[in-house]
């Protein structure tokens, strides 16, 4: 008996032979807690001795669970150290049948028998990525010792148990020497996947539990699992098998284990213990045991031992004494025994589409007991259907060299009739050559005859249902009336159905595809290829570096990942080298949407590995589909028109379904739906199409002289599509923007049209002011006053009521005195069209008032509120939202001025009627919330300010967003009164998240940025960071000059608070100079009293006070104080303006 090593390789026959000897060498593999020898032995059948306690048995059920969790961690007690042999165990073991060496060996002298061991007692390590136990690691430690240990070049014949499995699996992918040897693996027992009834954490927990006999709750509980890892290592392995070389025998457990808390069945259940590959290339069977006892015989006459020998045997007679006949190898095509009638040669490049060439081998190994096995491979134009096809009829050729293909073009009758005639000839049937043969039914006879043996059809490009359904000229449909002779059976009816042979198809039409598959047939959908499979593809046909992967990756990007528009691309690349590269194609492909047809729509080389009749360039393969379906569904047609001229994702029923029945629409939509040129989104109330299908589309229709038609349809559709934009619209107008946008683009000369665009303009504005998306807005909006002055006029309601929002949006957008203009304007119109009370005038008024207090111009900004106000009062009333936000503005200006006690009195009846009217979640309720923190925040009742910020800014969160403006202002806000507690800390996270966000939305240099850069200084003083305060104040100062002007308020506050922190410095010199000029200024614009003035007067005292200047100083103060006491009667921080 041999000496078994616990880690490594041991040679248990064959060690005193030479090499020549032996013809393989077959190797044995261990599961989870195994053991190189206790899994494969066992008592002889005599014997009531347990099985080894080095593999999972079912006799450790009286271990207790705190030993249990201690052996996970460590090898098992009575286990031999990590290397050297089990010599301590040499009597326990003389007892025991160890099959591999005392059954195998002699029963196959031809064979070199192995056993391989590891260390598999670390449960938890084995299931993870990167652990040093874990199966990663496993295998690449058998790659290297396979390959250092087993020197000879013999074939290599694994045997793996559970676990072990994977360990070979992913050693094979690792080492090509390994595959080439690798001839044949037999997987006992082994979890080669997830299932939808058990995934790989509950396999793994199976596995953990028979092997601790318990289920411990505390080990599974930390049982971890890379999914990921282990699904990676059996899409490998399945790619590489299917490349040849190597034949598979998956065993199954057919017992589960009975006594073990939370498993009853099978630990592997029968799906995942398969890796479903082809019959040619897998076989499947049961041995009649449970998981630990297929792996462990006590005589030759065991079933199991009978099985798993069998196989040995067969392969040693097949593969090394029948010198390699396996039917897995090439075959020879020329000998009369095979036909292979494919009229395309194998890609050598064929990228990616391994799911869809396994699924269909998957649909037709499980077909394999039905009558008939029909499979249609369905999808866009251009999508690579007919391709995989090739690809797998080369494979089927591959792997089963006696079956017949044949490859026919469906089109039409015509080349149905001469692909069977073809058939006939090769092969050849009798009776051809009668002029009077139907050879039609001669070829569909001799193919229904199951002693002419297994074929396959291909019937490539069926996308006309009639051609094989209509019976006479009555019904044929779009099939040719020329190609309609004397047949009175449908085509269909000529296609065998009998057990030993496979039809599959290529089609656009997915109706026509069901139809020809009947309920029996399966369907797969052939979607774009992945990205990664996307560039491999472009890269086989235009090579590019590293550098040039990101032009790479937006072109295939660009062309929907459809591998007819990548290839096509790629040849027009190639033939245009060196004077147009990847990137300058791409340049090309971005400008504009004429160069896109030009290009897509040139034909630059002859695709050979593409029927003659199909040869077309990307744009016309695309608009085949659509010819087929204008001939018989111009409903179907018309909806596609209209769709292509909005945008592609998206489109809501709404848009297209006007005021057509249900089932007219749907039978409209139905024939889009089959040729894949649509696609219903998530729920089916919206749709989408590809870009190149669109692409296609309009190219179509320019060409046909329908584009301006169905431009014009689709504008008029919009505008009575889009709503008002205001905030209880906007679910439909987040839906419909995209589209509102390119309804916009559209170039057109009618002037209806045009009107109907700047409708749509002014709407969809408006919805982006309100979202806070200034600048999309103020090109929309300026495009429709351009578009209103233009064909209304000046003065025109329309055109007066887009320079009003427009107004609005540069004003958010701090261009003040742009705004001011456009709100001057249209409130002269308005007065003079509509009158002084109108409520469109009152607007008006209110919105320059607006303009005019961002400027600083408070008093006349107050005097425009009050007008507004006491009009809006009168004609709308009290309560009416436009009233209510003229009083919430009308508290803004009062607060400028320092009017607390009136600002908090016109907040409070604002917020109360909000809440009424609009509710509390109002964007418009919000803000007034927001602003009656800020009065109370002036008054020094923190508390509730802090109470009200906080309310407003989860609001706005909510309802906005966290990036939208007015959340920003909220943050902002918070930060004030949290500073003005003295929480200086959160102050400043407060004003870093605003500022942040103002910079990223509204850009560096807003007035609400700078307002943010202000704040954030006034919070780092505070905190004594003077240096990072004085940077602030600096850049505030610099461009509040620049934006604002010298004596705006905004610009006086940055000033004053420069003065503040070069004071803190002891820059005493420069802070003076600061403090006297904010002086100076306030006092010109807000008036010698105004609080602001007075905290200046204050400020200027202390740096006077600071440089020994004591009775200026005390003149300073002594102004300060009785300034308050007159307007104020309480102390105002000096710091806080």
């Amino acid at each position: 008996m041999a000496n078994v090593h616990r880690e490594g390789f041991t040679r248990l026959s064959g060690g005193n032979g030479s090499d020549g000897q032996f013809s393989l060498n077959v190797i044995f593999v261990h599961g989870l807690r195994g053991h190189p020898r206790g899994t494969w032995e066992t008592a002889p059948a005599t014997s009531s001795e347990p099985s080894s306690a080095h593999d999972i048995d079912e006799t450790k059920k009286h271990k207790s669970p705190k030993f249990l969790f201690k052996s996970f961690f460590k090898p098992q007690a009575g286990a031999s150290p990590p290397t050297g042999t089990d010599q301590s165990q040499a009597s326990n073991y003389s007892s025991k049948i160890f099959w591999p060496e005392q059954y195998l060996a002699p029963d196959i002298p031809q064979a070199r028998i192995w056993t391989y061991g590891y260390n598999a007692d670390v449960i938890g390590g084995l299931f993870q990525a990167n652990n040093r136990n874990g199966i990663s690691q496993h295998g690449r430690d058998l790659e290297v010792r396979l390959e250092r240990d087993i020197e000879d070049e013999k074939p290599i014949v694994f045997v793996a148990h559970s676990l072990g499995g994977i360990i070979v699996k992913d050693a094979i992918h690792r080492s090509k020497r390994c595959r080439e040897r690798t001839k044949l693996i037999i997987f006992l027992g082994t979890p080669h996947r997830g299932s939808m009834y058990a995934g790989w954490g509950q396999i793994a927990a199976n596995l953990a539990r028979v092997a601790l006999q318990d289920a411990n709750k505390k080990i599974l509980e930390t049982l971890e699992v890379n999914s990921e890892v282990l699904d990676n290592i059996h899409e490998n392995f399945k790619n590489l098998v299917f490349k040849g070389g190597m034949k598979i025998h998956s065993f199954q457990e057919a017992k589960g284990i009975a006594g073990i808390k939370g498993l009853d069945g099978k630990v592997v259940d029968d799906f995942s213990s398969k890796l479903d590959l082809p019959r040619e290339l897998e076989t499947v069977e049961s041995i009649d045991a449970n998981h630990m006892q297929m792996a462990r015989y006590c005589s030759k006459d065991e079933h199991g031992y009978r099985a798993i020998s069998g196989v040995l045997k067969s392969f040693v007679r097949q593969e090394l004494d029948g010198k390699g006949t396996s039917p897995a190898r090439h075959a020879d095509v020329s000998s009369p025994d095979v036909l292979f009638t494919v009229p395309f040669s194998r890609d050598d490049f064929f990228i990616g589409r391994g799911d869809i060439i396994a699924n269909i081998s998957e649909k037709r190994k499980q077909a394999a007991s039905r009558n008939h096995t029909r499979i249609a491979l369905v999808g866009l134009g251009g999508i690579g259907k007919s391709q995989i096809a090739i690809e797998y009829v080369y494979r089927v050729q591959q792997v089963e060299p006696q079956t017949l293909v044949v490859w026919i073009h469906a089109s039409s009758l015509t080349r149905f009739e001469q692909g069977y005639r073809n058939i006939a000839d090769k092969i050849p049937i009798p009776g051809r050559e009668d002029p009077k043969a139907d050879i039609l039914q001669l070829v569909c006879a001799w193919l229904s005859d199951r002693r002419n043996g297994q074929w396959l059809m291909i019937l490539d490009n069926a996308d006309d249902d009639s051609v094989f359904f209509a019976a006479d000229k009555d019904s044929t449909g779009t099939a040719q009336i020329n190609d309609i002779t004397s047949y009175t059976r449908p085509l269909e009816s000529f296609l065998p159905q009998t057990p030993n042979g496979m039809i599959l198809i290529t089609s656009r039409n997915r109706v026509a595809a069901i139809n020809l598959v009947g309920t029996r047939g399966s369907i797969i959908q052939v979607e774009p290829m992945d990205e990664e499979d996307a560039l491999a593809l472009l890269s086989t046909r235009v090579p590019f570096s590293e550098s040039s992967r990101a032009d790479a990756k937006a072109l295939v990007q660009a062309l929907e990942h459809i591998p007819l528009a990548i290839t096509h691309a790629a040849a027009y690349i190639d033939t245009s080298a060196p004077m147009t590269t990847l990137s300058d194609y791409l340049e090309l492909f971005r400008k504009s949407e004429a160069n896109q047809v030009r290009l897509l729509g040139k034909k630059v080389l002859e695709d050979l590995r593409r029927d003659h009749s199909i040869r077309h360039a990307v744009i016309a393969t695309l608009q085949i589909s659509f010819a087929q379906i204008q001939k018989t569904e111009q409903s179907a047609a018309d909806l596609l028109a209209l769709m292509s001229m909005f945008d592609r994702q998206g489109v809501p029923i709404s848009l297209l379904q006007n005021n057509t029945s249900q089932l007219d629409f749907g039978d409209a939509l139905a024939p889009l739906l089959s040729f894949s040129l649509v696609r219903a989104e998530i729920g089916k109330q919206s749709f989408e199409m590809h870009r190149l299908v669109q692409l296609s589309m309009k190219s179509w229709l320019k060409t046909n002289e329908q584009l301006s038609k169905w431009v014009k349809e689709s504008i008029k559709v919009l505008t009575a599509a889009f709503p008002s934009g205001g905030y209880e619209t906007w679910t439909d107008c987040q839906v419909l923007l995209p589209h509102a946008r390119e309804a916009i683009r559209h170039v057109t000369g009618d002037e209806e049209d045009v009107l109907n665009q700047a409708k749509i303009a002014f709407s969809a504005g408006w919805y982006l002011y309100l979202r806070g998306e200034y600048e999309t807005a103020e090109k929309v909006v300026r495009m429709s006053v351009e578009v209103r002055e233009k064909v209304r006029g000046r003065e025109h309601l329309d055109t007066l009521t887009s320079v009003n929002d427009l107004g609005l949006i540069l004003e958010k957008r701090g261009e003040y005195e742009e705004a001011e203009a456009m709100h001057r304007r249209a409130l002269k119109g308005k007065e003079k069209v509509l009158g002084p009370e109108h409520p469109d005038t009152l607007t008006s008024v209110n919105n320059l008032g607006l303009v005019l207090k961002s400027q600083g111009k408070y008093e006349e900004a107050e005097a425009m509120y009050r007008r507004a106000l006491k009009r809006y009062e009168k004609v709308l009333g009290p309560e009416h939202p436009y009233t209510l936000t003229c009083v919430d503005n009308l508290g803004l200006v009062l607060r400028s001025q320092g009017k607390r006690e009136g600002a908090e009195e016109m907040h409070r009846r604002a917020l109360k009627g909000y809440e009424k009217v609009l509710g509390p979640e109002h964007p418009d309720t919000l803000t007034s919330v927001d602003n009656l923190g800020l009065v109370l925040g002036g008054q020094g009742r923190y508390e509730e300010a802090e109470a009200m910020h906080w309310r407003a800014l989860k609001g706005k969160e909510k309802v906005l967003g966290s990036e939208h403006p007015d959340t920003l202002t909220s943050v902002n806000n918070l930060g004030l009164v949290l500073k003005s507690q003295g929480k200086y800390e959160e102050a400043e996270a407060m004003y870093r998240r605003a500022l942040k966000g103002k910079e990223k939305v509204l850009g560096p240099e807003h007035p609400y940025t700078l307002t943010g850069v202000n704040n954030l200084g006034l919070v780092l003083k505070s905190r004594g960071k003077y240096e990072e305060a004085e940077a602030m104040y600096r850049r505030a100062l610099k461009g509040s000059e620049k934006v604002l002007g010298p004596e705006h308020p905004d610009t006086l506050t940055s000033i004053n608070n420069f003065g503040l922190v070069l004071k803190s410095q002891g820059k005493y010199e420069e802070a003076e100079a600061m403090h006297r000029r904010a002086l100076k200024g306030r006092e010109k614009v807000l008036g010698p009293e105004h609080p602001y003035t007075l905290t200046c007067v204050d400020n200027l005292g202390l740096v006077l006070k600071s440089r020994g200047k004591y009775e200026e100083a005390e003149a300073m103060h002594r102004r300060a104080l009785k300034g308050r006491e007159k307007v104020l009667r309480t102390r105002t921080p000096r710091h806080a303006h």
